[in-house]
């Protein structure tokens, strides 16, 4: 079953992680960095890590993974000699090069995972208003010379859902808002890197983070501090 954005539809702002204060200073500065869907399933980070990354399945021998059985019209078709297989949806031939980032919305439960986010994505953040987001758009466009789509991530159960625009419903606390640039081959794993003039001007001044709850409970976050306070 596929899980749709709810009121988060009505974001007010997004906000983008960095684990390295060197690397949130670079992208205030103008330098975004773009990944791509098969750099995410080579990557074994908890939480930016994922198998799954825009296709129905994916095994490495590298990665340690046996390779799967295949069968296509009832014929078996042999793969113990192949180094990795990627399964993908017949309407995605290319990727893109993306950029996430999560959304704060109304009472969107992001406060609930905030722990959690700043665990496995780092303690330093910007914020993007969600009124800004066509005009970084723009930036993205006219650096890259490429055509930009952008949106809301959907969660699903089902692993033939799962596509550029669909991740798996495990990842849902991560209330995701993506950014596509380009296309890509699906065995690409070259990461892009755009410079952004302006962008810092875009961005929230923030020093710390208070999110509050639908029942009232409060919770704050502070710049480089991987703490979360309740009141």
């Amino acid at each position: 079953m596929k899980q749709k954005p709810d009121s988060s539809k009505q974001a007010i702002a997004l906000i983008k992680f960095f684990s390295e204060e060197e690397h949130y200073l670079s992208f205030k500065r103008g330098c975004s960095l773009l990944r791509t869907p098969h750099f995410y399933r080579k990557h074994e980070d908890i939480g930016r890590g994922d198998k799954n990354e825009s296709c129905v399945g994916y095994w490495d021998k590298g990665l340690g993974d046996t390779m799967p059985t295949i069968e296509v019209d009832g014929q078996r078709i042999d793969s113990k000699d192949s180094e990795s297989i990627l399964i993908y949806p017949a309407h995605e031939q290319k990727d893109a090069w993306l950029q996430s980032w999560s959304v704060l919305g109304p009472h969107n439960c992001f406060e609930q995972s905030l722990e959690r986010m700043l665990e496995e994505f780092g303690t330093y953040f910007v914020l993007l208003p969600a009124k800004k987001i066509r005009a970084y758009v723009k930036l993205l466009s006219k650096a890259s010379d490429s055509q930009v789509r952008y949106g809301f991530v959907q969660y699903s159960s089902n692993p033939l859902d799962r596509s550029l625009t669909v991740k798996d419903i495990s990842f849902s606390y991560q209330k995701e808002f993506r950014f596509y640039v380009g296309e890509c081959r699906k065995d690409e794993i070259e990461s892009k890197t755009l410079q952004l003039k302006g962008l810092g001007k875009m961005l929230l001044e923030a020093a710390s983070l208070k999110l509050t709850s639908p029942s009232g409970e409060i919770r704050y976050c502070s710049l480089g501090r991987k703490e979360v306070v309740t009141a």
